[in-house]
């Protein structure tokens, strides 16, 4: 649990197809480690599925209450190899202030960004 007593919890599964990796609580120090597994598992797992498509992996922080730069490292280093073969990374981030963490650092411009699962999901690829 992060200092707010609120209890970090990282589920994946799938919509559609689409792995979704769904993550509530505090992202911070004490849960970065656990999150980055779970990323990078469906990242590979993703960019192997995905030889004939471009593999997309849907990240739903509607539910991070806060995000560290313990945080932000594991998002940004769990996604980079896949990103840079041409995967997609969508994040949801509706209601979360991730986004202005996501701002302030600059990686704002890094990610796209959803109100929700389903719209990142449905949203073609171009």
């Amino acid at each position: 649990m992060g200092e707010k007593g609120v209890p970090f919890v990282v589920l994946v599964h799938h919509t559609d197809g689409v792995p979704v990796v769904k993550v509530s609580g505090e992202l911070d120090i004490l849960s970065a480690e656990k999150f980055r597994g779970a990323l990078e598992r469906i990242v590979s797992e993703a960019g192997e599925v995905g030889r004939d498509r471009t593999p997309v992996v849907v990240v739903d922080l509607s539910g991070v209450d806060f995000m560290d730069s313990c945080g932000l490292s594991a998002l940004a280093g769990a996604t980079r190899g896949f990103r840079q073969s041409g995967g997609e990374i969508r994040l949801v981030t509706k209601g979360s202030p991730v986004v202005r963490t996501l701002g302030v650092t600059g990686l704002l411009c890094v990610f796209d960004l959803f109100p929700d699962v389903s719209t990142a999901v449905r949203r073609g690829v171009a």
